[in-house]
């Protein structure tokens, strides 16, 4: 019986972050997947890359917990799709802060985010490859 009070709660504390790894999939709601489906409606997935430059990360669409879009401008030819490891979880109503040491962002780079009202640090994420989208010509 004294063996089993301490392995519980052991068991418990190693377990608990199993079931937050990020290893399951992030639902958007109906209203993000259209918003989603709108930013690349009439774009053709490429070949994911591992770095962006600084000039395509000048407009940010956050797209619920799941998809951060970057590209030059809304209405440039390329967007690049992010899904970061896990998600990022309310990136959508504060800001995402990156530290560069160079131009580019990066797959692995670790971005924080922060809410400005309390000016705390509320989740962490962690860039995946970028997909870029490119419109289709007609």
């Amino acid at each position: 019986m004294r063996k089993l009070i301490f392995t519980l709660p052991l068991a418990i504390m190693l377990a608990a972050p199993a079931a937050n790894s990020g290893t399951s999939e992030i639902k958007l709601s109906e209203k993000n997947q259209t918003k989603f489906d709108k930013i690349v409606a009439g774009r053709t997935a490429g070949k994911p890359v591992s770095c962006i430059s600084r000039i395509d990360q000048d407009n940010l669409r956050v797209v619920g917990d799941k998809y951060l879009v970057y590209s030059r401008s809304r209405n440039a030819k390329t967007v690049y799709v992010n899904e970061p490891h896990g998600g990022c979880r309310d990136v959508d109503r504060n800001t995402l802060v990156t530290r560069k040491f160079s131009g580019n962002l990066c797959r692995g780079e670790i971005a924080q985010v922060k809410d400005l009202v309390t000016g705390t640090f509320v989740d962490s994420c962690s860039f995946s490859s970028f997909v870029p989208y490119t419109k289709t010509e007609s």
